[in-house]
Formats: structure tokens, C-alpha cells, sequence
């Protein structure tokens, strides 16, 4: 048991990563920044934006998607005010939703035909946006219970706002006072830990054909951070393979003569156990790691079939073992079914804290 355990711990560790490889491919690349900084360095203008997540559902790990409706402002200075009509754009081109998907359904739309002069010679415009998003990173490494983020991606888009020629930079409107989020964004299942906002410097790491170097946008990431419902995950999906498990792990108790129905039941629990990680699987995308439930699942088959191997060895020393020899091979049979239970016992454990820690 102890070696089926240090091959499984030596299979995950030793897996291949294929990260340098799709690195070298790969030149995006996105980068933290404090957009004050960013200004504070050089000649830049700050447009401010603020975000109000209405409405979050169709939340789908296996597509990596989720809908969501809501608002989001612009407000900028005169000297924006005039490069947007230099280029002969609108605040709606400006900014961008840059993780939205399906676009053919999605509506964005601004709130005015034309922006609202404010008080120090600004302006401002309200925009109403409702569309499906993808979620570039989903870790589920220790699903089920995971930790999701879900964001809603704003990013400058014409060229000649790039952080190497105007360098337009957004802000977030961090009024205190203001919502962020509305009552009823919430997916069942999952509780709202946090909204933040998360401010970076994006370069897609091509020119596009232009010629004119690789170009840095600025971009601001609302993200709402949630955290599956723990009492929830373990009745659903902890609780049905721990009872599989426990009822696996008391088979050694039935006496060493009931031979068929102690290989009954780990050939039964396998099955058990392969219906429900398939169950499972259904609503995951796929992945190329083991989750923390996945890791708990194939030991789970090992020790399943170790007990199987253990029942079928005590099944042939009682048949073969003549009427005089049967009780010194029960008493050996039962010393061999401790062993395997408090070791499967222990190695359950060391295994779950393995997986929850990697």
C-alpha cells in the first residue's frame, strides 16, 4: 500500500510540464502596474473608469464562461476629449470588453448619444453592457473547492493610445461610497468573497503587420473573486465517495469464509467509485492537472483493488488449507486484514493532505 501510494505522489510530481514550450510560442504578456505610477513617470492622461456588476449567471466551468449585465463609465480630461476627435472615435471605441465572446449577441451601448461635460473641464459618458465573458484562468486544483475568478476585462484599443504614443491610461473611479456590485449577481453555489479591480499593462507581443513595434495598452480588470460553498461541495461530492470508502475499508471485517461476498464488494465500490468521479468529471473542463478530488478518487481505486488482490489471496489460503490447518490461516488472513485497514486508513489521510497542500 505504502509503495502504490509513493507511485502515485511520484507519477504527479514527475509529470511533464509543457509550460517552457508553449512560453517560447507565447510573447503576450501582461503586467501589473499602479496607473498613478505609470503616470507619475511620464507624459500620460488618465481616463477614469467605473464599473457596477448588475447581474452574474450562466456561470459554466466547462466552457470556462459566464454572462454578466451591468454599467460601466468613462471620464476623461479635454486633452482625451480632443484626441478622440482628432481620430474620429468615440468614448464607446475607446474602451473595449476585451474577454467578451459571442459578440453577434452581445449589446453595449452608452446611456447619451454624446458625452456629459463635468465641473474642471472633463467629461463623461455611462455605458450599459450585457454579454458572455471567458475566464482566461480557472484553477481548480483544489476543486471542489475551488476558488474562482471571474473578470470583466476593460482595455484601451486604438493604437494611438498606446503606452508608447499618448499613453492613455485608466483609472479606477475608487469611490468609496459607490457600489460595485448589484444584489442579485450571485451564482448558485458559490459565495462572493470580493470585488477588486486589478490595473495592468497589456502587450499582445506582435505589431500586427505595422511595423511599429510591440505596443503596451493599458487595462483594468474588474474581477469578482468566489469561493464554492463548502458545506455544499462536501455533502455532494466528498460525502458519497468517503461513504464508498468506509464501507470498503469495513469489508476486512467479514469473517475470512465469506469469500464471495468479501470479493463482491471492492469489485462493487470500483464501479461505485467510477460512476461517480465520471459524474464529477462532467462538469469540469478538461484539465492537465489532478484536482484535489481526483487525487482522492484514484486512491481510492487503489485501495479497491489491493483489497480486491487481498480478499482473492485469502480466499485461496482458506480453500486450500485442510480442516486442521483452517483456523491458523483464518488467524492469518484476519492479522493481513488490520494491517491493509489501518494502513489504507492512514494513507487516505496523507494523501488528502498531500493533494489539498501540492
Amino acid at each position: 500500500m505504502v509503495l502504490l501510494i509513493g507511485v502515485l505522489v511520484a507519477v504527479r510530481t514527475l509529470a511533464p510540464d509543457r509550460g517552457p514550450m508553449l512560453r517560447e510560442l507565447v510573447r503576450e504578456e501582461t503586467i501589473r502596474v499602479d496607473p498613478r505610477t505609470e503616470l507619475a513617470r511620464g507624459s500620460g492622461y488618465a481616463v477614469t473608469l467605473g464599473s457596477y456588476i448588475e447581474n452574474l449567471h450562466s456561470l459554466s466551468l466547462r466552457q470556462r464562461m459566464f454572462n454578466a449585465e451591468g454599467f460601466y463609465w468613462l471620464e476623461w480630461p479635454r486633452e482625451v476629449q480632443e484626441l478622440l476627435e482628432k481620430q474620429g472615435i468615440t468614448a464607446l471605441q475607446l474602451v473595449e470588453l476585451t474577454n467578451q465572446v459571442n459578440s453577434s449577441s452581445a449589446q453595449i451601448q452608452a446611456d447619451t448619444p454624446t458625452p456629459v461635460a463635468r465641473p474642471g473641464d472633463r467629461f463623461y459618458q455611462l455605458f450599459r453592457y450585457s454579454a458572455s465573458f471567458y475566464i482566461p484562468v480557472v484553477d481548480l486544483k483544489r476543486s471542489p473547492f475551488e476558488r474562482l475568478v471571474l473578470p470583466i476585462l476593460f482595455e484601451v484599443v486604438p493604437d494611438a493610445f498606446a503606452r508608447q504614443n499618448k499613453n492613455v491610461v485608466l483609472v479606477h473611479d475608487g469611490d468609496p461610497r459607490s457600489s460595485q456590485i448589484g444584489a442579485y449577481a450571485t451564482i448558485n453555489g458559490y459565495d462572493i468573497e470580493d470585488v477588486r479591480f486589478v490595473s495592468s499593462s497589456h502587450s499582445y507581443g506582435t505589431d500586427w503587420g505595422m511595423g511599429q513595434g510591440d505596443l503596451d495598452y493599458s487595462r483594468l480588470a474588474a474581477e469578482v473573486v468566489m469561493r464554492s460553498d463548502l458545506f455544499s461541495s462536501f455533502v455532494t461530492w466528498i460525502l458519497p465517495l468517503l461513504i464508498v470508502m468506509l464501507i470498503v475499508l469495513l469489508a476486512p471485517s467479514l469473517v475470512g469464509e465469506l469469500g464471495d461476498v468479501r470479493l463482491a464488494i471492492p469489485s462493487t465500490a470500483l464501479l461505485t467509485l467510477i460512476f461517480l468521479q465520471q459524474s464529477y468529471k462532467a462538469e469540469l473542463p478538461s484539465l492537465s492537472y489532478l484536482t484535489f478530488l481526483d487525487c482522492l478518487y484514484a486512491y481510492s481505486y487503489i485501495v479497491s483493488l489491493v483489497l480486491f488482490v487481498l480478499f482473492l489471496w485469502g480466499t485461496n489460503v482458506y480453500s486450500e488449507a485442510s480442516e486442521q490447518e483452517r483456523t491458523g490461516a483464518l488467524r492469518r488472513i484476519n492479522r493481513m486484514d488490520r494491517v491493509f485497514q489501518l494502513t489504507a486508513c492512514a494513507g487516505f489521510v496523507l494523501i488528502a493532505i498531500w493533494a489539498w497542500l501540492a
